[in-house]
């Protein structure tokens, strides 16, 4: 379970920084390559929010667990029980 925590912090900080990259581009060789990961990555999150939508609606609060599947992935489908 710790290493879950530890996951979701990293992923967090991760769209952090690429909201940041949004706002205030980072120099050349970081701009494109951190939007192509994070577009990557979200598009794999969504993914796994349309295959999992039958066990999230069974959830008391599903919007909020869909917006964390978009935000964490498989990390917060794991800690699902």
């Amino acid at each position: 379970m710790h290493f879950l925590s530890f996951a979701k912090g990293a992923l967090a900080m991760f769209w952090l920084v690429a909201l940041l990259n949004l706002a205030y581009p980072f120099g050349e060789p970081l701009h494109r390559p951190l939007l192509l990961a994070a577009g990557a990555i979200l598009l794999a999150h969504v993914g796994e929010a349309v295959l999992f939508n039958r066990k999230l609606k069974a959830r008391p609060y599903p919007w909020l667990e869909r917006l964390q599947v978009l935000l964490f992935g498989f990390l917060h489908l794991r800690g699902l029980r």
